[in-house]
């Protein structure tokens, strides 16, 4: 009694209840518990004294109570615990938590307490904070934004899986680090359908236009709402000029005092709304914060704004020529947004020419649309001509990433304007555009009927670089339509007049195109000379595109070669080449022939990949004519795995792009793939069908190469029907062009062939040297699957001469490769046979 009577007292001298609603509840204090306080302390005895100190003593009671409560919970087991947002706790919550944290100091409790320094400004909890500061009862733990390889983690968590590189930077780059703007954000992510799961593995577009969520805007509202309207002022201009700016630069346009505008950028930098970057420049702490203050900015005061930077950008340098390289981007912006139409004209033409030439695609094709859109409304000088440029430059763009279509649409508006104001150069240009897009899009008959419309343009107006950039893409055209010395002719012509004219880059296309056709034609050597001829020159003329065409090039003669490693080694630099520059339709094709390379090499789960991936990207940039290369490739690796009826499908589907498009080569690539399909099946009548389709057109475009192909598998057919003088006349064909051609590998087919023909004639010494040759050259081009096939047809020569010792041996050395590549039909073939049986 003589305790609590002391406290009691001790609360009456240093503590006075004036708020009305504590009152009230004094008031409801039972009277009975009224009287027993009246006898411990006589003081009490006045009414209103006294029930406002029995509420003290109740306060005091349940204060105890927790306090209790804790030392209990903490007697065994160190006690935490963790109270977040604590800067919005109530005044009698705040009492509470300091009379905790002071009676509980030298016990095993510990508190965390989260706040927002930014939010703790003129609070209660500031109040107590500093209390407890006196008392030295708190450490304090600043925590700074997580680090690029914290998002990761943090990332990894969320969508349990390894994010992107692209996803990581884009999450950083907009949240600062913020572990709660990255778990808001990420929702708004998956919401908009811009992170979506497929094929496996979270895909990220990072172009899918984003909401920011309403959980991260009421925390930046909140924040705004702090500050005065002069720092918010200076935040929508800051945010005008971009994530980072120079403190200087922001006093030239707001025309602030120095030291107002410090004292501002204090305030601002306590609410964590930016943060100095060193040298008196500062940033926003978090994209997302700058676009919330942007998105907020009325029009008419944006427009303001962004004229205003752009003339204070244009104004500071004392050399215009070298400031101009350095914010001419930002100059196109900030013109282009306040609608001043013919400096956003000006502006965006040169960073789109800046762009363009530095691969930076999708820049370039926005800048060049910033100068489209501002032309109806502008009256900048030669208006028609500046237009029709742009127009035909976004074209170009358009057609290197593999947006075929909307580059005619371009060149189409490009055309109609330039006929409008009668100039026959711009004429020429957009109908040699339009060529060159359907040609891309495999529309060859288009493509042809618009490249002899700029033909008979540039001949009339004496243009010889545009009748060498025309006779060169009507070779093209002629090429793929296995119009070959039709194609040779237009690029001798053509190459004639890029040398008079000393066009070097032009020169190393035209030789490039030539190298193209002899390889088609098989005659390997004279085509590398022509792909080292251009790879120099554009190496020389730093021609990046054509270098990388070049490499893949010469890829393919030594694919041809049968030099597999060699092969590699160029395809893969020039697929490193076509993705630092977004050439997609040239990146698919590097994939394509690296996946070719690992069919040889019997790695099809390796080859299938590549070829999925570059049909992927044909697909989405519509080269019809790549797609049904890789529709074909997908198919033949189908047969090889012994999926006969998936093969033929994608057989079917490549036919038919083929056949649309007049790709004759291509037509009979598949033909003659449905044949060797059926022919393995045994299927001998369809395989003489599609075998004889394939033959006419080998004939009809005279590749030697393509002959020999199809010749190998006519002979197979007269082998399976025993008609032995065909085969052996066939054969001799073959052999001879494999010899003319230096291919090892049509060879090693060949005495494949040979080895089966002399089993049929019962020649068993010449049909063993024959399976003995072939076995050398697939061994040393390590081709598996060809090499597993000769082990077969040896097995079955020695099982037809009598010697099952040997057949068994190479009946085993075939199902040990056929096994191991996965290729299914053959090892069951294998154990089907009666020396496996026995």
């Amino acid at each position: 009694r003589e305790v609590l009577r002391t406290l009691v007292l001790h609360t009456i001298v240093f503590r006075t209840i004036t708020d009305k609603k504590d009152k009230e509840i004094f008031k409801q204090i039972p009277r009975a518990y009224q009287i027993e306080l009246i006898k411990i302390v006589p003081e009490l005895s006045d009414r209103s004294t006294m029930n406002e100190h029995v509420f003290m003593v109740d306060k005091f009671r349940l204060f105890e109570g927790v306090r209790r409560l804790l030392a209990l919970q903490c007697s065994t087991t160190p006690l935490f615990i963790c109270l977040d947002n604590i800067n919005w706790a109530d005044d009698a919550s705040l009492e509470l938590l300091h009379y905790l944290i002071r009676t509980l100091k030298d016990s095993p409790v510990f508190f965390f307490l989260i706040y927002r320094v930014e939010e703790v400004k003129d609070s209660s909890f500031q109040e107590v904070l500093h209390l407890m500061g006196r008392e030295r009862l708190y450490e304090n733990i600043g925590l700074d934004p997580l680090k690029t390889v914290d998002v990761v983690r943090i990332l990894s968590f969320i969508i349990d899986s390894n994010p992107s590189v692209e996803l990581t930077d884009y999450i950083f780059k907009e949240t600062g680090g913020n572990p709660f703007f990255i778990e808001e954000l990420m929702k708004s992510l998956e919401t908009n359908d811009a992170i979506v799961w497929e094929d496996n593995k979270w895909i990220f577009d990072k172009d899918k236009k984003v909401i920011i969520p309403y959980s991260l805007e009421g925390v930046v509202e909140r924040k705004l709402g702090m500050m005065n309207s002069e720092a918010h002022s200076l935040l929508e201009y800051a945010a005008v000029i971009g994530r980072e700016f120079d403190f200087s630069f922001l006093q030239d346009i707001t025309k602030m005092n120095e030291g107002q505008l410090f004292d501002l950028m204090d305030e601002i930098l306590e609410m964590r709304l930016l943060r100095e970057t060193g040298g008196e420049r500062y940033c926003f702490s978090e994209n997302i914060i700058r676009d919330l203050i942007y998105q907020k900015i009325p029009g008419v005061k944006l427009k303001h704004y962004h004229q205003t930077v752009g003339e204070k950008l244009l104004s500071l340098s004392k050399d215009p020529k070298d400031h101009l390289e350095k914010v001419v981007e930002e100059l196109s912006n900030h013109f282009y947004l306040s609608e001043d139409w013919d400096k956003a004209i000006e502006y965006s033409i040169i960073a789109g020419n800046r762009a363009k030439d530095a691969y930076a695609n999708q820049n370039a094709i926005r800048f060049y649309t910033q100068a489209i859109e501002s032309f109806p409304e502008s009256e900048v000088d030669e208006k028609e001509i500046k237009e029709i440029e742009c127009l035909k430059k976004r074209a170009e763009v358009l057609n290197l990433i593999g947006e075929n279509e909307k580059a005619v649409v371009d060149l189409e508006e490009a055309l109609r304007k330039a006929r409008k104001i009668e100039n026959k150069k711009f004429e020429g240009d957009c109908l040699i555009g339009i060529c060159n897009s359907y040609a891309d899009s495999g529309k060859y008959k288009d493509a042809l009927k618009n490249g002899n419309l700029a033909l008979n343009v540039y001949q009339k107006i004496k243009d010889s670089k545009g009748e060498a950039k025309t006779l060169k893409s009507i070779g093209n055209i002629h090429w793929n339509l296995g119009e070959y010395s039709t194609a040779l002719e237009s690029f001798r012509n053509s190459l004639k007049i890029e040398e008079e004219m000393g066009n070097r880059k032009g020169e190393a296309q035209i030789l490039n195109n030539i190298g193209v056709v002899y390889d088609v034609l098989g005659e390997f050597s004279t085509s590398l000379e022509f792909y080292q001829r251009s790879l120099k020159i554009d190496k020389e003329v730093d021609n990046r595109r054509g270098e990388a065409i070049c490499l893949n090039n010469i890829g393919i003669i030594y694919n041809n070669l049968g030099e597999s490693s060699t092969a590699l080694k160029f395809y893969r630099s020039s697929l490193k080449i076509t993705e630092e520059i977004g050439d997609r339709k040239g990146e698919a094709r590097s994939l394509n022939n690296i996946g070719t390379t690992h069919w040889y090499l019997g790695e099809y789960t390796i080859a299938l990949e590549f070829f999925q991936n570059s049909l992927k990207i044909d697909e989405e940039i519509n080269n019809l004519r790549d797609v049904a290369t890789s529709l074909n490739n997908i198919g033949m690796t189908y047969k090889n795995l012994s999926g006969y009826s998936t093969a033929l499908e994608f057989y079917q589907r490549s036919l038919k792009i083929r056949e649309e498009i007049g790709n004759r080569k291509g037509e009979l690539e598949s033909l003659a793939s449905i044949c060797d399909t059926y022919l393995e099946v045994n299927d001998l009548s369809n395989a003489e069908l599609y075998c004889n389709k394939a033959y006419s057109i080998a004939q009809e475009i005279k590749s030697k190469p393509l002959i020999a192909e199809v010749s190998l598998y006519l002979t197979s057919f007269y082998l399976e029907k025993n008609i032995l003088n065909k085969a052996n006349m066939k054969l001799k064909r073959v052999l001879s062009l494999a010899e003319e051609l230096d291919s090892k590998r049509i060879k090693g087919a060949a005495l494949c062939l040979s080895g089966q023909f002399y089993t049929k004639k019962k020649k068993w010494d010449r049909a063993k040297f024959s399976f003995k040759q072939s076995i050398e050259i697939f061994e040393e081009l390590k081709i598996k699957y060809r090499l597993a096939k000769v082990f077969y047809y040896q097995g079955l020569m020695f099982k037809n001469s009598g010697d099952k010792i040997n057949a068994k041996k190479y009946f085993t050395k075939a199902m040990k490769i056929f096994n191991e590549i996965g290729s299914k039909g053959w090892t069951k073939k294998i154990k089907e046979d009666s020396i496996f049986r026995h």
